[in-house]
C-alpha cells in the first residue's frame, strides 16, 4: 500500500511528538529528582544543625528557639517510644505516632529514615528510627535511680511545657548512665525521631514542574503542527517551481514548434489548391482530407499561441451578457443565456480573450455527449464573493447534460495538453484558466447531478470608472 504525502507527514509529526515528549518527561523528571536530592540533604543538614545546637541546652525546644533558621523549618518535633506514646514533644506533632504512614511506600534509606511528603501542609514528615541509627553510639542502661536524677534534672531546665508537651521519659525508662549529652538520655529506650519540616522550595520546584509539562506538551504539540504546515507548504512550493520550470522549458519549445510548423502548413495549403485546379474530380475527396488535417494542425498551432502569449491583453470594460451571447449565437445558432441573467454586468478583461473563453467552453459542452438544446448559461451578480479589489462578483455558468468528467480527471482537466478526448487537444481549459486568472477572476469546473457538467467563471464586477 502507498503512503501518501498527507500520511507520512502525519506519521513525522507524531514520531517527533513522541520523541520531543520523551525529552521534556526525562527534563522534567531530572528536575523533580534534583529537588528531591536537595531536600534529602537539606534534611540532613538540618538534623546535623539539631545536634549542634543541643549541645548548650538541655531540651530540643530550646535548641530550635534558639536558632533562628531551626525555628523558622521545623514546625514540630517529638520523640516517641516502641509503645508510640511521646517521650518528647515540641511543637505541632502527633500525640501517639501513627506507623501506617510508613506503610504509604514511603522511601527509607539504608540508615533507618523516612521521608514522608505532606502535600496539604507543604512540608516534609523526616522520621528516623533511632534504634537503627543511634544503638551504636549509645552506653550500656545503669540503674534508675541514675535515669531518674537525670529527668529530675531536665525537667526544671526546659523553658516551654504546656499539656502537649512532655519533655522527659516516663517511670520505667532506663536512661544510660555514661551520658554524652541530655539528647542521648532522651534517646534512650525510644523507637523514633519525628521532625516536621518546611520545604517551600521543594513545592514549589514540584508546583513548576507540574504546571510546566502540560504547557511544554502544548508547546510542542502546537509546534510540531506548525513545522508539519511549512513542510507541507515548503513541498508545495518546490512543486510549484518545478512546474514552472517545466512550463518555461515546455512554452520554449512549443513557441519553436508553432513557428517552424507555420511555414510548412502554409506551403502544403498552397500545393494543395493548385492540386484541385490541376488534377481531375477524382483526387477531390483526397485532398479535402489533406485540407482537413492542415487545418487541424493549425489550430492547435494557434492555441499553443494563444497559450504563450500575454495571458493578460489589453483589459477593457466588457458587458458580459453582449459577448457570450454573440459567442454562442454564431457557435450554436442560438443565445444559450437563460432569461433570469442579469444583463448589465460589466468586467475588465480583454476581449479576444474572453470570446476565446467562451468558445472553448462552448465548444466543449456540444462535445461532451449531451443533446445541444441542453447547453445553457447563466449570468447573475454574487455579492457574497467579492473579486480581489472588493467589488461585487459577476458568476458566469455554462452548463450542459454530456457524460460529465470522471472523478480523477477533475484535478487534472485545467492541466496543459491533458484531454480524455481521442480528437481533443487538451490546452482549450488550461487556455482558459490563464485568461480568467490575468483579468482577477476564477474558473471551477464541477459535474451537476443526474449527468453533465457546469463550468463557473467568477469575475470582479467593474465600475463605471474603468481601473
Amino acid at each position: 500500500m502507498k503512503i501518501t504525502q498527507g500520511t507520512s507527514s502525519w506519521i513525522a509529526a507524531f514520531l517527533g511528538w513522541a520523541l520531543l515528549s520523551a525529552l521534556t518527561i526525562f527534563v522534567i523528571w531530572g528536575l523533580r529528582d534534583r529537588a528531591r536530592l536537595i531536600r534529602d540533604n537539606d534534611n540532613e543538614r538540618i538534623l546535623n544543625a539539631l545536634f549542634t545546637s543541643l549541645r548548650g541546652y538541655d531540651d530540643f525546644g530550646s535548641a530550635i528557639e534558639a536558632n533562628p533558621v531551626l525555628e523558622e523549618r521545623i514546625a514540630g518535633f517529638a520523640i516517641y517510644g516502641k509503645d508510640l506514646s511521646p517521650v518528647y514533644r515540641w511543637g505541632v506533632t502527633p500525640p501517639v505516632f501513627d506507623e501506617a504512614l510508613l506503610d504509604q511506600d514511603a522511601p527509607r534509606d539504608r540508615f533507618g529514615r523516612y521521608t514522608i511528603p505532606d502535600r496539604h501542609g507543604r512540608r516534609i514528615k523526616f522520621v528516623i528510627h533511632t534504634e537503627r541509627m543511634f544503638a551504636p553510639l549509645l552506653p550500656s542502661p545503669q540503674s534508675n535511680d541514675t535515669n531518674n536524677r537525670t529527668r529530675d534534672r531536665m525537667q526544671r531546665n526546659s523553658p516551654r511545657q504546656n499539656n502537649d508537651r512532655n519533655p522527659l521519659p516516663g517511670p520505667g525508662v532506663e536512661l544510660p548512665s555514661r551520658m554524652v549529652s541530655p539528647f542521648f538520655n532522651a534517646l534512650a529506650g525510644s523507637a523514633w525521631f519525628y521532625i516536621d519540616i518546611s520545604h517551600p522550595a521543594y513545592w514549589r520546584a514540584n508546583t513548576v514542574t507540574a504546571i510546566l509539562f502540560p504547557f511544554c506538551e502544548l508547546i510542542l504539540l502546537v509546534l510540531v503542527f506548525y513545522v508539519r504546515h511549512l513542510y507541507l507548504r515548503n513541498r508545495e512550493y518546490r512543486e510549484r517551481i518545478e512546474a514552472q520550470k517545466n512550463l518555461v522549458v515546455l512554452g520554449t519549445a512549443a513557441s519553436t514548434l508553432a513557428h517552424e510548423i507555420k511555414n510548412p502548413l502554409l506551403s502544403i495549403r498552397l500545393q494543395t489548391g493548385i492540386l484541385e485546379k490541376m488534377n481531375n474530380k477524382n483526387a477531390g475527396d483526397e485532398i479535402k482530407r489533406i485540407n482537413e488535417e492542415v487545418d487541424r494542425i493549425s489550430a492547435l498551432v494557434y492555441r499553443v499561441n494563444d497559450f504563450l502569449r500575454d495571458a493578460a491583453g489589453n483589459r477593457t470594460r466588457i458587458n458580459v451578457y453582449d459577448t457570450l451571447a454573440d459567442v454562442s449565437q454564431r457557435i450554436c445558432g442560438r443565445n444559450i443565456i437563460g432569461d433570469d441573467s442579469i444583463r448589465d454586468g460589466m468586467i475588465l478583461a480583454d476581449a479576444d480573450r474572453l470570446r476565446s473563453v467562451f468558445e472553448n467552453l462552448i465548444r466543449n459542452a456540444l462535445e461532451s455527449g449531451g443533446e445541444p438544446e441542453e447547453i445553457g448559461a447563466s449570468i447573475v451578480r454574487n455579492a457574497g464573493r467579492n473579486g480581489s479589489a472588493g467589488r461585487a462578483g459577476i458568476s458566469i455558468s455554462i452548463v450542459d447534460r454530456g457524460k460529465g468528467i470522471g472523478e480523477d480527471d477533475l484535478k487534472r482537466v485545467f492541466d496543459p495538453f491533458f484531454t480524455s478526448k481521442s480528437t481533443g487537444t487538451g490546452i482549450g481549459l488550461s487556455i482558459s484558466r490563464r485568461f480568467v486568472e490575468a483579468a482577477g477572476g476564477s474558473i471551477e469546473l464541477k459535474n451537476r447531478d443526474n449527468g453533465g457538467a457546469a463550468v463557473v467563471i467568477m469575475m470582479p464586477e467593474s465600475s463605471n470608472a474603468v481601473s
